[in-house]
């Protein structure tokens, strides 16, 4: 047996880049009994692809399979008596609490909403408009400032963890 030609075919069954013949020549090789020992862990490869190759069916399997795709008829399930009153008194329930909501909801009819009046919270001195400006702007600024820093501080914590498994 040429047992660098093995070796190579091995390298390129591994590879994906084997035909069908060469395969067939790899199984024929690993079912001889006298293996060097570095091929001889291959043994138990190419065996399992010879056992579960081609499995058979059973004779009946087509008719075994048709039973269990046929459509089974439905059970008819009789209601007593009992489940028919529960029924309706929870439909009536239903229509009831429905109209009592509805008579409940009155729909606000000629009475008017208070407007707020804007006017008396104009500026109208420029300075004083620039520094409410400013102060509000320094607010968000603090705010988003404070919002980076937590974000920074777990994204440091995050790092420590992750860098742990690489050690």
């Amino acid at each position: 047996m040429d047992y660098p030609l093995i070796r190579q075919l091995l390298d390129d069954y591994f590879e994906g880049n084997t035909s069908l013949e060469q395969e067939k020549q790899l199984k024929d090789a690993f079912q001889q009994d006298n293996l060097p020992e570095d091929l001889e862990n291959f043994r138990s490869l190419f065996n399992y692809f010879e056992d579960a190759g081609s499995p058979a069916l059973s004779a009946d399997f087509d008719a075994q399979l048709l039973a269990q795709i046929q459509p089974q008829e439905a059970k008819v399930r009789h209601l007593s008596s009992r489940s028919w009153v529960l029924r309706i008194a929870a439909a009536v329930v239903l229509a009831v609490s429905a109209f009592w909501m509805y008579e409940g909801y009155q729909p606000m009819q000629n009475q008017e909403v208070a407007g707020i009046d804007w006017s008396q919270y104009e500026v109208e001195d420029p300075r004083q408009a620039f520094a409410i400006t400013s102060k509000a702007l320094k607010r968000a600024s603090h705010e988003l400032n404070q919002g980076t820093d937590v974000a920074a501080q777990g994204f440091e914590q995050n790092l420590k963890e992750i860098s742990r498994f690489f050690e």
